[in-house]
């Protein structure tokens, strides 16, 4: 939803310690120009660190990129990692903007984006709302975020996706965020060799079938799990639908890691029907239900302590 940007903005000191702290970091910099990015950028960070202590969600500002100085002189990233559940970027805005930059080595491996006006004048940060995905978009207009405290909400359930609609995949109309399966495996890695050796092996896993329909998507689990590949496959069989769950690792893994786990969850129920768990040596999981067309049922994907359900209906 969206809201005036100010109707719900939090205001906070930027301390004396996190000017320094900022300024240290600007004069490792090589240009007058990237000093101001990673200064206003170490700013934002501090100040959303300190609201997120307020409110008792755990941070760690030293596994945080922002935090590294080869990433602050290479990249324009503004992370804060949240311990078993990703990083969040916190994106520093000017008094007035409208806009909030979004540069792309910031579009994956993110659980939200928090817009941080930093006002040097009263020495102050404000925190205007946030986003939790951004999908190939350099700005995001201050209007469309949603207020502060839609962040904690957000930060403290379990990860989800938007309901997939599988019977309108079969009409053609796929869900945002969802691609074939060749496209994937090919904007993951980039590479021409990735994509041909991994062809064969998904190919004979996914025997098509009629008019079946596949399609995946990329989960990012963070804490030091490599990102994961749902690929989901929905073949019509007369009243019912037989579906197909796999699992695969992207860019250079070969292997899915150790405890791993692919869940499918009876949403009438609420109970657990089939599991599967990786040991450390399958290169892919799979699961297959069938279903008819109204049902509805819930993937869910964890490791170690992080979680991403994906609601299905059929």
């Amino acid at each position: 939803m969206t809201y005036g940007i100010y109707d719900s903005a939090l205001s906070l000191p930027l301390t004396q310690g996190d000017r320094q702290t900022a300024q240290t970091f600007a004069a490792q910099q090589p240009t007058p120009s990237k000093a101001e990015q990673v200064r206003l950028n170490t700013l934002a960070v501090l100040a959303v660190q300190q609201y997120l202590t307020l409110m008792d969600i755990p941070t760690d500002l030293t596994e945080s990129d922002s935090w590294n100085p080869i990433m602050r002189v290479c990249t324009d990233v503004a992370d804060l990692e949240l311990p078993n559940k990703g990083r969040l970027e916190c994106r520093p805005v000017k008094p007035g903007a409208t806009m909030m930059p979004v540069p792309p080595e910031t579009w994956e491996d993110r659980v939200g984006y928090v817009a941080v006006q930093i006002d040097e004048a009263t020495a102050e940060a404000t925190i205007l709302g946030f986003v939790p995905t951004v999908i190939d978009r350099e700005t995001i207009a201050l209007t469309e975020l949603s207020a502060p405290e839609a962040l904690l909400t957000h930060l403290t359930h379990p990860l989800s996706q938007a309901i997939a609609h599988l019977g309108a995949w079969l009409q053609g109309a796929i869900d945002t965020g969802w691609q074939t399966v060749e496209d994937l495996f090919n904007t993951s890695q980039g590479e021409p060799a990735f994509r041909s050796q991994l062809e064969p092996a998904y190919a004979f896993r996914f025997r098509r079938r009629g008019n079946a329909v596949r399609q995946g998507r990329r989960l990012i689990l963070g804490n030091n799990c490599p990102d994961i590949a749902l690929i989901v496959e929905i073949r019509p069989q007369d009243e019912q639908v037989e579906i197909v769950l796999q699992l695969h690792p992207l860019e250079d893994h070969t292997q899915l890691p150790s405890g791993l786990t692919l869940n499918i969850i009876d949403e009438a129920t609420q109970t657990e029907v089939l599991t599967a768990t990786a040991i450390g040596t399958e290169d892919f999981l799979e699961l297959q239900i069938d279903g008819t067309f109204g049902e509805q049922f819930s993937v869910q994907v964890c490791y170690n302590d992080r979680q991403i359900t994906q609601t299905f209906l059929i």
